[in-house]
């Protein structure tokens, strides 16, 4: 029979409840819990099939993987590898979805990194370096802390010259450019925060910018990484690298104009503008964010120089009118919006169906819900900016 349905915040709730409950059982039993782990996930999946019938499978093995990680965060064999792999061999066991198991290959990897075993590390991480940009980086630094630390190289009789050490790090960082696996493409669990993932990453790829200071691509990868961390100070970090080492880089440019546009730095993105303009005199993209920025600071006379920059460029019309429209949009100009968006239309097929959603948002710009119409309004300027962007990289 199936479930009744509920509302999603009530299933939140009680998610986060079986959750607390559970590390709650951890936090006071972890040494009852160390001495049978299968009678104690045989009383995880009790719970989670008493108290969560309707569970989806991904938010199931979410969960096994957070308590797993919470169980070994508490325990006092956390540093013995033999404990750690008959653990994670169980949790993987209990995960309903196929391919699950890389998450605690990659997470006991870590420890090992944690607990000293660099050459352990190494070969247990080493699978799975071209799944993430991140994994390059830890075991690019576990061949440079043997490289660096004569303790842990002394530790590790089959450990290798420190030359060959230093080399294989380096050659790690090296494949990783040219590679260029995925970013963030693990998901970890909340609770395995302090395996110093992230430290070790950024540790490393400075290192890497050190090394080779002709490759642009360790700056792309950190920047990348940074802009989905929302690491505003390592972004800003790295884009003073970037624009000093290749300041006629149009990718560094483009980074840098949006990261001063976030940082509500108008005065920084005019600057950035006029360089775009500086070293690409002919292409349409850094006059395209003239207009942009213009509309946003509703300067109409900027927009106006801007608008006939690109005009005498061979922007085509199309994208002018849009821009137009945009910018009689974003100043409240209902009357003035639509004869812009007349203008369109006369470009534009009659069945368009981007034209149909412009028409329809419009609407809503100008309509007496002012929640509606900040809505509408944000979706439509975010929406035609994207548009005509593509449009014009295509033209360049």
């Amino acid at each position: 029979m199936d479930q009744e349905w509920q509302p999603d915040s009530l299933f939140q709730t009680r998610l986060n409840e079986v959750r607390q409950d559970l590390i709650r059982y951890i936090e006071n039993n972890s040494e009852k819990i160390d001495t049978n782990i299968p009678v104690f996930f045989g009383h995880v999946v009790s719970m989670i099939d008493h108290s969560l019938p309707e569970i989806d499978d991904k938010t199931h093995d979410q969960l096994i993987e957070e308590i797993t990680i919470q169980l070994l965060n508490r325990s006092s064999r956390s540093s013995n590898v033999e404990y750690i792999e008959k653990l994670f061999n169980h949790a993987y066991r209990l995960k309903r979805k196929p391919g699950g198991k890389m998450i605690f290959d990659v997470i006991l990897g870590l420890k090992l990194i944690d607990i000293g075993k660099y050459h352990e590390a190494i070969v247990q991480l080493k699978p799975f370096r071209k799944a993430d940009a991140m994994i390059y980086t830890a075991i690019a630094y576990c061949y440079h802390i043997l490289a660096t630390d004569p303790v842990s190289s002394a530790s590790h009789a089959h450990g290798g010259k420190s030359g060959d050490m230093a080399l294989n790090a380096r050659e790690q960082l090296i494949e990783m450019v040219r590679v260029r696996p995925p970013v963030n493409r693990l998901r970890f669990p909340r609770v395995a925060s302090d395996l110093r993932f992230n430290k070790i990453f950024w540790y490393m790829l400075k290192l890497g910018i050190k090394w080779f200071p002709d490759e642009p691509e360790f700056l792309k990868i950190g920047l990348q990484k940074a802009r989905m961390d929302g690491n505003q100070g390592m972004r800003g970090e790295l884009l003073t690298i970037a624009t000093e080492r290749y300041y006629n880089d149009m990718i560094f440019l483009r980074e840098l104009y949006s990261y001063r546009l976030e940082q509500n730095d108008a005065a920084g993105a005019a600057g950035v503008v006029k360089q775009m303009i500086q070293h690409y005199p002919d292409e349409l993209e850094p006059v395209y964010h003239g207009m942009q920025l213009s509309m946003m600071l509703q300067q109409s006379l900027a927009y106006g120089r801007f608008r006939k920059m690109a005009i005498s460029k061979g922007m085509p019309e199309n994208i002018v009118y849009l821009l137009d429209f945009t910018f009689e949009l974003s100043s409240g100009r209902r009357e003035e919006a639509y004869m812009s968006l007349d203008k369109i239309r006369q470009r534009l097929s009659a069945k368009n169906h981007y034209l149909t959603l412009i028409e329809y948002l419009t609407h809503d710009v100008f309509s007496e819900d002012a929640e509606r119409a900040k809505k509408a309004r944000m979706t439509l300027v975010d929406s035609i900016d994207q548009y005509c962007l593509r449009l014009v990289k295509m033209k360049d």
